[in-house]
């Protein structure tokens, strides 16, 4: 079990993560973000399903000079799901926007689709927030230069064990719901895995459909599940026999359908690093609040915050 350590520059103070245990402390006090003025922002989803992968990219673009910071703080969009999620997200939400107001941070890169839209909502709600830049973190890795390599896109693939070693992998996109507006998501993800070969299901960008992950948090879990399998469905009819995504939450929701397609989250492929799914228990356990948040609600979720 290996341990991982960020300085949450909007909570404040240090975090140990372990993985894939996720087992989580707070280790120091309360963190300056004065100097921090782009700050990375993984999302609840990225942090549960591939702690490495957001230690990896957050060392990459601290080293570029790209962010200076990060949290691991939710964006709140999960709380809409629990008792008077309604309440309880605009609670959240407040809360996040006094605490960022008091920081230089100029901009947030995001890895997740939903973040990049709930960031985005609540920050242009209050004047002191509204000037705040949210980027898409494929946009960001695109214009550094980065793309999916389709040798070491090919070596993940057979490493899942579905498609034996040698076969020509053709990768299909699966576009997320909260991108559909801007489709930035999805042109990045399209131009990053421009060197690997490529087909467009007939269900794309502005027409892209559920991965199953709504259905199933209202309680639907065949329903969820049957979207989920149709994405492989429409996969193969395109001729891939491989699906790619920009979201992690859609990888994990078809991963689960009993989809005959494999499917992969891009930042899998460019760094050549496949998420161990066997832990999937474990996974969606860590939720990053504010502290106040944490005792109004009673910490009656299977999740730990930032209180040791």
């Amino acid at each position: 079990m290996d341990e991982y350590r960020f300085e949450d520059l909007l909570a404040g103070g240090t975090v140990t993560c372990s993985y894939p245990g996720l087992e989580t402390v707070r280790v120091g006090g309360v963190s300056d973000a004065e100097s921090c003025e782009s700050l990375f922002f993984p999302g609840c989803s990225f942090i549960n399903y591939a702690l490495p992968l957001v230690q990896s990219v957050y060392d990459l673009l601290v080293n570029a000079g790209q962010c200076d910071g990060i949290s691991l703080l939710c964006c709140g969009k999960i709380l809409e799901y629990e008792g008077d999620g309604g309440a309880a997200r605009a609670a959240f939400e407040q809360q996040f926007r006094d605490h960022i107001a008091g920081t230089s941070i100029k901009r947030i890169v995001a890895a997740c689709p939903n973040c990049v839209s709930a960031l985005r909502r609540l920050l242009a709600k209050d004047e002191r927030t509204s000037s705040i830049e949210v980027l898409a973190l494929p946009r960001v890795l695109v214009d550094m230069g980065y793309r999916v390599d389709q040798e070491t896109a090919a070596s993940v693939v057979y490493n899942d064990g579905r498609i034996e070693a040698g076969t020509p992998v053709t990768f299909c996109p699966k576009d997320s719901c909260p991108d559909r507006a801007t489709g930035e998501f999805a042109d990045a993800l399209r131009e990053i895995m421009s060197e690997t070969a490529m087909v467009e299901p007939k269900y794309a960008r502005k027409r892209s459909y559920c991965c199953g992950s709504r259905p199933r948090a209202a309680g639907h879990y065949d329903l969820g599940d049957k979207m989920a399998r149709r994405h492989g469905e429409h996969a193969q009819e395109a001729g891939a026999n491989a699906l790619v995504t920009a979201c992690i939450s859609c990888t994990f929701s078809i991963l689960g359908s009993g989809c005959t397609v494999p499917v992969f989250h891009y930042l899998e492929l460019l760094f050549g690093w496949s998420i161990p799914w066997q832990y999937a228990n474990n996974y969606m356990k860590l939720r990053f609040l504010f502290d106040d948040t944490e005792a109004a609600r009673g910490n009656t979720r299977d999740y730990k915050g930032l209180s040791a």
